[in-house]
């Protein structure tokens, strides 16, 4: 078995579990279209919805099915990434900068509880994902972030071993949502799970 990936190999830490998350939020974004993507927790899966964001950015190929009107709308899309930059500090300052490039990107360091009002300021977020930290975080974003979410929210580690943990446990005190789903996937004990939202 393999342990590289051929997309964006300068992103990828072996055991964070996002190399098939990672492709799946890029499809994800270009079939939503989200103005405002929001990401906290910076790896993997950060240059893919970039990507997705930034495909969005070029001309919808025209066929008979899609919308005109949807065609005359604006789209000025914006991507926030929060992250302290507290792991892998040798390949963190050079992502940032990366990110920084991009005028779709708006950065901001710092722990996820000390910059919620920074998050609000370009809040509501069409699509939210979150991958950062243990249940006290999960309840921190519950708490504080869940009221920016405008319509997506995606959750990483959300199941051990193929059972619900204890981040899943927060999250199934959240009432306001249309649907939820949860994605396992079975060949791995842990990191190896999302949890879907649409909000109500």
């Amino acid at each position: 078995m393999s342990g590289t990936v051929s997309e964006y190999p300068e992103w990828y830490v072996p055991g964070y579990g996002t190399e098939k998350v990672a492709p799946f939020l890029r499809s994800l974004v270009e079939l939503t279209r989200p103005q405002r993507i929001l990401e906290i927790g910076m790896g993997y899966t950060t240059p893919f919805l970039l990507e997705g964001l930034s495909n969005n950015t070029e001309s919808l190929i025209w066929d008979s099915n899609c919308d005109k009107e949807y065609l005359t709308k604006e789209y000025l899309p914006k991507f926030v990434v929060v992250d302290d930059q507290s792991l892998d500090p040798e390949q963190a300052p050079g992502r940032r900068s990366d990110l920084e490039k991009n005028p779709l990107v708006s950065f901001i360091e710092g722990n996820m509880f000390y910059v919620v009002d920074e998050v609000r300021k370009d809040g509501p977020y069409d699509l939210v994902w979150f991958d950062c930290g243990g249940p006290e975080e999960y309840e921190f974003f519950v708490k504080n972030y869940w009221d920016m979410v405008k319509e997506y929210a995606l959750f990483h580690f959300t199941y051990f071993k193929g059972e619900p943990n204890r981040n899943n446990d927060v999250l199934s005190t959240i009432d306001d949502y249309t649907y939820r789903m949860d994605i396992v996937e079975p060949h791995k004990f842990k990191q190896g799970s999302i949890t879907m939202f649409r909000k109500s």
